[in-house]
């Protein structure tokens, strides 16, 4: 039991960390100064994707790098998107639709930078830096319901100004599917190049894009492109296999809640490589978030 609990709560730090800054929503003067101005476009690796199965969160230590080791391996092979490129496409396309910046293109080397200044080193030949930065993605299993699975999703937003290294705007962002009323199986999540998968972790991008787009900018929601219909909600359709609360023994129901975010898509600021879940407002659609 106890190497059960480690697992879990190594598994919930790739998702959620505590916050270190406050949420800095983009405020109107600042927004006045976008005007003609340029925005660099940074691209950062993609971070590790975590498997959690109750088999593997049995073991540990063992077990918490087996779950990050299986979910690579299941990324890597099926071409999974990092949905930080779904962020960054259409938050710095509503910046130039809105506010009229000029886009550049996005940097083709990533970087592991993150703090302000540090970014704004990266571009000395822009005005601004839109920082979009994935903190952790995962699946996990419902420890009362044996055989299916939610995913998650961390992403962590900043605008910067480069020439003072000032942080303009911050925030981020956790999306899951941990109340969605047909969770699915592992083998749906797998079946066919990860194809459900997929669907389910852009359908928790584009969940980002508009609550960052209404908290962190402050942008109406006809000013950002709609979630396309078939992300709204893809686990709409499949058949839900017939759960049994068997897992309990494997797993304690307690531990399972630390491997969780708290929130259903909460907004909040992160310093730190993967963003918290917030206690605050939290949105939803559709049963998907």
């Amino acid at each position: 039991m106890k190497k059960t609990m480690l697992a879990c709560a190594l598994m919930a730090a790739t998702f959620s960390v505590a916050a270190k800054d406050k949420l800095i929503p983009l405020a109107d003067a600042d927004a006045a100064l976008l005007k003609d101005k340029t925005v660099a476009l940074t691209v950062h690796p993609r971070p590790s994707f975590s498997a959690m199965t109750a088999g593997k969160a049995s073991f540990g230590l063992l077990g918490a790098a087996a779950m990050i080791s299986a979910g690579n391996k299941l990324v890597d092979e099926n071409h999974v998107q990092d949905p930080a490129e779904i962020l960054r496409a259409n938050l710095s396309a509503a910046l130039h639709d809105i506010h009229g910046v000029t886009v550049l293109a996005p940097d083709t080397a990533p970087t592991k930078a993150s703090k302000p200044k540090e970014l704004a080193a990266l571009h000395p030949e822009a005005d601004y830096v839109l920082d979009v930065r994935s903190g952790g993605w995962m699946y996990a299993y419902y420890p009362t319901k044996w055989g299916t699975y939610w995913v998650g999703y961390s992403v962590q937003v900043q605008l910067v100004d480069t020439k003072t290294g000032r942080q303009v705007s911050n925030a981020a962002c956790n999306a899951h599917t941990r109340d969605n009323a047909n969770p699915p199986s592992l083998d749906q999540l797998h079946a066919d190049q990860a194809k459900l998968l997929k669907a389910v972790t852009t359908s928790l991008g584009w969940t980002c894009v508009q609550t960052l787009a209404k908290d962190q900018f402050h942008f109406a929601p006809e000013q950002v492109a709609a979630i396309p219909a078939e992300y709204v909600n893809p686990l709409a359709g499949i058949q839900t296999p017939v759960a049994t609360d068997t897992a309990s023994a494997a797993m304690p129901t307690d531990a399972a809640a630390a491997a969780a975010p708290a929130a259903d898509t909460a907004v909040k600021s992160e310093g730190a490589s993967a963003p918290a879940t917030a206690d605050g407002a939290a949105t939803g659609n559709d049963g998907t978030r």
